[in-house]
């Protein structure tokens, strides 16, 4: 089994990118968790760590897995989607939702109908 470490740089990273991929202003996603802003440029310079109270605030108000925040991974599929749904910015969400709809009728479709 591969060791899991927690690296307060790389965690820092990945929350920098979620708050990108928001399109949020540091100050923006600090409300949005209820920390400060100079706190939330520590965490995501890799200076300061977090409580796993503020980790969950973070998970649970812009669904985030704690796997990946933590280390960078996902346990399960939909937890993936919803990782690479965040690296999209959100003004795109409305068009990759409908094509994931698409795609599967086009999947159900070639189940319904094999060759």
């Amino acid at each position: 089994m591969e060791k899991l470490i927690y690296n307060k740089y790389e965690i820092g990273q990945r929350i920098r990118r979620l708050r990108s991929s928001l399109d949020f202003s540091q100050m923006q996603f600090a409300e949005s968790v209820d920390i400060s802003v100079p706190f939330l440029s520590e965490i995501e310079n890799g200076k300061k760590s977090m409580s796993q109270e503020i980790l969950h605030r973070i998970c649970s108000t812009h669904h985030i897995s704690a796997d990946y925040i933590l280390f960078g991974y996902e346990s399960n599929t939909a937890s993936q989607v919803m990782v690479e749904l965040e690296q999209i910015p959100s003004r795109y969400h409305p068009v990759v939702i409908e094509y994931i709809r698409s795609l599967a009728k086009l999947l159900n479709m070639v189940d319904e109908n094999p060759s």
